[in-house]
């Protein structure tokens, strides 16, 4: 195992759930192609701890490498202007890296992650569905609340070994032919009433039309009681923002005004869930309905942190990684 610097790995606290819970039964994530972190955060002494592992087991030898050997290109997007910066690594059998990315790229303030299959011999994007990972938060601070999360899984759609660069067109595109499609509605089983000791952030992820469009989400709110609240936010690329900054409805002082059920109370304070839904994207040349957006919520309850990928209903087909024109396609 590789790790990039030493660096003692605390136990876990609050794990999100990983997205692709298809093909392996209930709740059991599969290896795929292409793994994407919502987040990462590089600043006030916080650090992220990125680790990747090449689950495939083969060791048989061809040439001079063993079958089971991939290349893996860490690509990090700048959250503030969606530059990117990229790294290759290699991967034998059985092998796992971990860095941290303060070191791996302290220049990058915070944003997200992408990491995906290259072939050792052509470095061409290729279909590899053994890459695992996982990214913990450490928080530099007195509290010391570190987390974890898992990333968004994506297969790859060709044969083991092909390229996935159907289309030639340089980006990783979840269509249904080179990876897994996106999910359609993202689901969050879970928000606590937002005052000054609670203060959860969510994550917002763009994949279509990234920095060149404008991504307006659609939410339905709901407080305890099954009343539902109505809410838009418009983001490029990626955002990450409190639900409070979002709409009031998230808030304590709100939730307590409606029809609430007063016996649904945890330590005094109130719940709902939310789903998101993109409603269109445009540039200053495009527009395309429903866009593909991921999400992560970062829960800041009381003195614990934690973070929750959503549930997800449905797919489509126009997300990709990473398109900066100002068209769609």
């Amino acid at each position: 195992m590789k790790f990039l610097p030493t660096m003692a790995l605390a136990a876990a606290a609050l794990s999100g759930l990983s997205l692709d819970a298809r093909a392996g039964g209930a709740g059991a994530p599969e290896p795929g192609s292409l793994l994407v972190f919502p987040c990462f955060t590089n600043s006030r002494g916080d650090d992220s701890i990125v680790t990747v592992t090449n689950t495939n087991p083969d060791m048989t030898e061809i040439g001079n490498q063993l079958a089971g050997t991939v290349d893996v290109e860490f690509v990090y997007i700048n959250g503030e202007n969606c530059q990117e910066f990229n790294r290759t690594r290699r991967l034998t059998p059985n092998d796992s890296l971990t860095v941290s990315v303060r070191l791996d790229n302290p220049n990058e303030r915070e944003g997200f992650i992408y990491v995906f299959a290259k072939s050792p011999t052509t470095g061409q994007a290729i279909s590899w569905n053994h890459l695992a990972g996982i990214l913990r938060f450490f928080d530099g601070g007195i509290t010391d609340n570190d987390w974890d999360a898992n990333p968004y899984v994506y297969k790859a759609i060709p044969a083991q070994g092909a390229a996935t660069d159907v289309n030639s067109d340089g980006k990783r595109d979840m269509d249904g032919v080179e990876y897994e499609l996106s999910p359609d509605v993202l689901l969050h089983p879970r928000f606590v009433g937002q005052d000054s000791d609670d203060r959860s952030t969510l994550v917002l992820v763009n994949l279509t039309g990234s920095l060149a469009f404008t991504a307006i989400v659609d939410i339905l709110l709901y407080n305890d009681n099954e009343e539902v609240f109505s809410a838009q936010y418009a983001f490029q690329c990626w955002e990450k923002v409190y639900l409070s900054h979002i709409s009031g409805s998230f808030t304590e002082d709100f939730l307590e005004s409606t029809n609430d059920n007063p016996l649904e109370h945890v330590n005094g304070d109130e719940y709902g869930w939310f789903r998101l839904d993109g409603g269109i994207a445009f540039s200053t040349a495009d527009s395309e309905n429903d866009p593909a957006i991921l999400s992560l919520l970062i829960e800041d309850i009381g003195v614990g942190d934690g973070g929750e990928l959503p549930f997800c209903v449905g797919t489509q087909d126009n997300g990709n990684l990473l398109n900066k024109s100002p068209f769609v396609n």
